[in-house]
């Protein structure tokens, strides 16, 4: 076993382990898809009765209240809860995945992390009725999955509806491992780039826009966004953030949320699971939570209420679900475990004090294996101990048995299952799903990517460019004049056609553009023998944020042919000193086509960006810095808020 990690390592273990699983599933599959199929029950019918239309989900022939679109969501949640069996509440409170059309690798992830697409059989056997959607297929392959999976949903007992949630599929360029960039759905810049926009208006047209295609597909929840604040540069995922600023994200956010959401919950609604409560950014070192070596969030700052300031308005203003993240807000309350198993948090602090009153949705896996504070408690103990802190459903877990068995040996009350049940029901009716739980496959194609909606991203993804610097002896260097000889380094050539004359050698050039993607160097110190820490180790970067020398080299060889334009994608931040010293122009983006970018270079338009967070001027100043309290390092090259537009 050591020679194959020494040889292929830890990667590609998890894809071996994939395939056997696969290779497993196929022999599997028929004989389970047939016991599906004998336990269902008759399809659902629609009746009619005193002259309402309805849905006879529970198959017996008459009007129930659950099933009455006219009778008040409260009332139809009461009268649906009375006739679920303990193991069919229980059920509710698990939320695994479902891949569709995975890539392998994408796939390798989510079995190591123990989110294992699922079939039929949760559903029927262990009464499952939520789901987050991984993979890369197109629109119609999604609607196509979901509305068979929808179908089985209809035939079990009482015909609950599956609400379906997905990460962030939108985004131009994917900004990390929590983002997709699914090529069927409109193209939009990273949360960065909409902070970069501080454009509030724009972030809500996007939440519409994306909400309606997300409904025309299948999906009902958004896994996003996050108000945690990238206060900690270091930090691997400052990439779905809105940047530094809490009163910015925390607008940004509320208007995130009124877009997908709108005032109030419809069957035309998109909830967003906003995350990471109270705020995941301070992590010690930069490291993630994901890993054993990232599991401290630290506060040298004192600054733990700044970090809760982003979530405020969303939850004055309707948030339905919410998800705390793995780590653990070290001597901030009587108790240092995780914030999925910290009572002051979830109850005192969330609940109580803010006034929340919707779904308290784990991170994923905290349970069977990121259960930091908590690691020496049983499966079992953490889940007990989860829900008395105040936790209504779980991430990734798909194992019901332990809670009840709680329940039927006195350890937990059903009243309290009732609590989180009726919360989530809540939000499965008012999104209409009881209704019309399918949608038309054969409208998609005329729901998704229209030309308003590709105007719409292109817009938003113009209004997020930075351009960071600007230089030349008599006049700034940008924009470029169209039909210059150009040479470029890491983006698509063909892109530039009719702007300017493409060359083969930096020699020729008049101008060369030189794009860096969001610098991820090195791994994480993964401080754990599991697999999963290994494999994620792989993938999350170190707290390293300078360039390596031989990319400093090539730009330095680059400057002295040629003007120098350097783009960077600063969904993380960079050590940018040296780049900009030797950058005739300097511009940073947050996810965005070529063919956007080309337009602000030649001068289609003005670009107006303006940082989300500072860049740093050094490593030591990125180590000098505390976690915790936002654009406090020394003399940084950029402030936040730094922007030039080609008036100045």
């Amino acid at each position: 076993m050591k020679n194959l990690f020494k040889y292929f390592g830890y990667g590609a273990l998890s894809l071996v382990v994939v395939a056997v699983l696969f290779a497993a599933n196929l022999v599997l599959q028929p004989y389970d898809t047939l016991r599906i199929y004998f336990s269902l029950g008759p399809e659902a019918e629609v009746l009619i009765s005193d002259g309402v239309t309805y849905r006879d989900l529970n198959k017996n022939q008459r009007l129930d209240v659950f099933e009455n679109a006219q009778a008040a969501p409260v009332d139809r949640v009461e009268d649906l809860l009375s006739q679920m069996t303990l193991e069919e509440k229980v059920g509710q409170m698990m939320h695994p995945a479902i891949t569709i059309k995975p890539d392998f690798p994408l796939l390798a992830f989510h079995l190591a992390m123990g989110r294992a697409g699922i079939d039929a059989s949760e559903i029927v056997d262990k009464h499952v009725t939520h789901f987050n959607f991984y993979g890369k297929p197109t629109p119609l392959e999604i609607a196509e999955k979901l509305n068979k999976l929808q179908k089985v949903a209809a035939r079990t007992r009482l015909g609950i509806p599956l609400t379906i949630s997905s990460d962030p599929l939108h985004e131009a360029a994917s900004g990390g491992i929590a983002a997709f960039s699914v090529k069927g759905f409109s193209g939009w810049p990273s949360q960065l780039g909409f902070a970069a926009s501080r454009d509030v208006d724009l972030m809500r047209r996007f939440g519409e826009i994306a909400a309606a295609e997300y409904r025309a597909v299948g999906l009902q929840t958004a896994l996003h966004p996050m108000a945690d604040l990238a206060t900690e540069p270091r930090w691997a995922r400052n990439f779905g953030t809105f940047g530094s600023n809490a009163q910015l994200s925390g607008e940004m956010t509320n208007a995130y949320m009124l877009g997908f959401q709108g005032a109030t919950l419809t069957d035309q609604s998109v909830m967003t699971m906003v995350k990471h409560f109270p705020g995941g950014g301070p992590q010690e070192f930069g490291l993630d939570a994901h890993l054993p070596s990232g599991k401290r969030q630290v506060y040298p700052g004192d600054n733990f209420d700044y970090h809760v300031e982003p979530f405020k308005k969303a939850i004055n203003n309707g948030l339905r679900v919410i998800m705390p993240y793995y780590g653990i807000a070290v001597d901030q309350t009587d108790e240092n475990v995780a914030m999925g198993f910290n009572k002051m948090i979830l109850t005192d602090l969330l609940r109580d004090e803010l006034g929340f009153t919707g779904v308290v949705c784990t991170d994923w896996g905290i349970v069977s294996s990121r259960a930091w504070g908590v690691e020496g408690l049983s499966i079992r103990e953490r889940y007990k101990k989860s829900i008395d802190a105040g936790v209504d459903q779980y991430g990734g877990e798909s194992d019901p048995e332990h809670i009840i068995d709680m329940v039927n040996s006195g350890e937990l009350t059903m009243e309290r299952i009732d609590q989180s049940v009726r919360r989530i029901l809540l939000n499965k009716f008012e999104l209409g799903l009881f209704e019309q739980s399918l949608v038309d496959e054969q409208a998609v194609s005329q729901l998704v990517k229209t030309q308003e909606y590709i105007d719409a991203g292109f817009e938003a993804q113009r209004k997020s460019i930075v351009l960071l610097s600007n230089k030349g002896a008599e006049a700034p260097i940008l924009p470029i004049s169209t039909g210059t000889k150009i040479f470029v380094d890491g983006l698509d050539p063909e892109q530039i056609s009719g702007f300017g004359e493409v060359v083969d050698s930096p020699d020729e050039a008049d101008f060369i553009i030189f794009y860096l993607p969001t610098i991820f160097n090195g791994n994480q110190v993964p401080g754990s023998d599991e697999l999963i820490d290994k494999f994620l180790s792989g993938i999350l970067p170190d707290e390293n944020l300078a360039f390596d020398p031989s990319i400093l080299e090539r730009a330095q060889n680059y400057s002295e042919k040629a003007k120098l334009i350097t783009v960077v994608d600063l969904n993380r931040p960079a050590i940018l000193t040296d780049l900009n010293n030797m950058s005739d122009g300097l511009i940073g983006t947050f996810g965005v086509y070529d063919s956007v970018l080309f337009e602000m270079i030649f001068g289609r338009f003005d670009p107006q960006g303006k940082l989300p967070f500072e860049i740093p001027s050094s490593m030591a100043a990125v180590m000098a810095q505390q976690e915790d309290m936002p654009d406090d390092s020394e003399a940084p090259v950029f402030e936040f808020g730094h922007g030039l537009t080609y008036r100045q």
